[in-house]
């Protein structure tokens, strides 16, 4: 049993207690005054102000550059096997609320902070789940939360990717492996809006799917109906599927990966699209400029990027190469063409983006209207005392 009881506290210098005060999750180490007791990686621990004033609760590890993730501002609040059973409990029943769980198979149950379990990603795939452990605290409770979910979703199988950089920050090895009943399929079959998708939970980006991405693809779908649509870094061609069932011809699918593009066909073909999809595996940068100087033509584009700005030092590149791509788009719409534009980057902001847009849609001398702005899906709710919920952002764009 976890009892969750405090081995220590966290001493909070007096500048930085209004940030724990306003319910921000994080406690970033300059913001630690000092660390009393012995506390290893995963304790629980008290947060407090320099007089000793109880100000929160959370789990830490001094390893790390949040070395205190809040849990709870409640003092009566235990962080224990009973308060994670209860944070599950009331993620599933949200998105029962919400109506997701009638909508598609494919979801997120837990995304971390917004459901107030930090260091957990819990992602549904028809009758799997798919778990990402991302902090010592939540390595702890590993085998605990396996059950949890079989005992609250009643799955085939719980299954782990934990493989991604966040983990590597927090000291923890990768793992990537089933943890309760039987393993995955290398391909699971999923719905979503009358439209089926093939996802290789042990391979793929993410946890096998960009389920952030469910609501903007129908969304989008509207615009993406012209004779001829490019799909850039289309990964395994979900936005392609959902032009084509719009009334799309023909659609290009450009990506690096050679499998994500073999997927896509196939993801066409299980949805009635077969032959109705290219496949060029290219850089989206330079393919881009290829077709810009042959004059290529498009009605309709898509921009789905990877992240481009994993920290705040790499943002003046990543704004450079989003406007690089944004401008190189701009320029191969056919007048009254619709470019549908993301960032994925946390730290760059909705404003920066739109501003990206502005400078491009200059360079490009096109004049360029935002009919809808885009943002994740329900499933991924951006709390508002912790901006950093907040990662995905788009526009739809009318270019003349």
């Amino acid at each position: 049993m976890l009892k969750g009881e405090p081995t220590g506290k966290v001493v909070v210098k007096p500048e930085r207690e209004d940030a724990v005060k306003r319910r921000h999750p994080w406690l970033f180490s300059g913001s630690v005054a000092k660390i009393e007791g012995k506390v290893q990686p995963g304790d629980v621990v008290d947060v407090v102000s320099q007089n000793g004033t109880w100000l929160a609760r959370g789990f830490v590890n001094p390893q790390s550059e949040v070395p205190v993730r809040i849990a709870t501002w409640e003092p009566d609040e235990r962080l224990n096997e009973e308060w994670l059973w209860n944070r599950l409990q009331q993620a599933w029943e949200k998105r029962k609320q919400l109506g997701i769980v009638d909508e598609t198979d494919a979801f997120r149950l837990v995304y971390a902070e917004s459901d107030f379990l930090p260091g957990i990603i819990v992602d549904c795939y028809a009758e799997f789940v798919v778990v990402q452990i991302y902090t010592p605290a939540m390595e702890r409770w590993r085998e605990t939360l396996a059950d949890f979910l079989t005992e609250l979703i009643r799955p085939k199988g719980v299954f782990e990717r934990s493989d991604f950089d966040t983990r590597l920050r927090e000291k923890l090895v990768p793992r990537v492996g089933p943890i309760r009943g039987d393993a995955p399929p290398e391909r699971i079959l999923i719905t979503e809006h009358g439209l089926k998708f093939l996802v290789d939970v042990w391979r793929g980006h993410k946890t096998g799917f960009y389920l952030d991405q469910r609501e903007n693809r129908v969304r989008s779908e509207h615009y993406l109906k012209g004779e001829r649509v490019l799909n850039a870094f289309s990964y395994t061609g979900s936005f392609a599927v959902y032009a084509l069932r719009a009334g799309a011809k023909q659609v290009i699918n450009l990506d690096t990966s050679s499998e994500a593009l073999r997927l896509a066909e196939e993801n066409a073909a299980i949805n009635g699209f077969a032959g109705s999809v290219q496949s060029m595996e290219e850089n989206a940068f330079q393919l881009l400029r290829q077709f810009r100087d042959a004059g290529e033509q498009f009605d309709a584009i898509v921009l789905d990027p990877p992240r481009f700005a994993p920290t705040k030092a790499t943002v003046p590149n990543a704004l450079r190469g989003y406007k690089d791509i944004n401008l190189l788009a701009m320029k191969l719409l056919k007048p009254g063409g619709f470019l549908v534009t993301f960032s994925c980057s946390g730290m760059v902001s909705a404003e920066m983006f739109q501003q990206v847009l502005f400078e491009a849609a200059l360079d490009a001398k096109r004049e360029v209207l935002i009919l809808e702005r885009l943002t994740q899906s329900r499933d991924h709710p951006i709390l508002t005392t912790f901006p950093e919920s907040e990662y995905l952002k788009g526009f739809v764009c009318w270019v003349w």
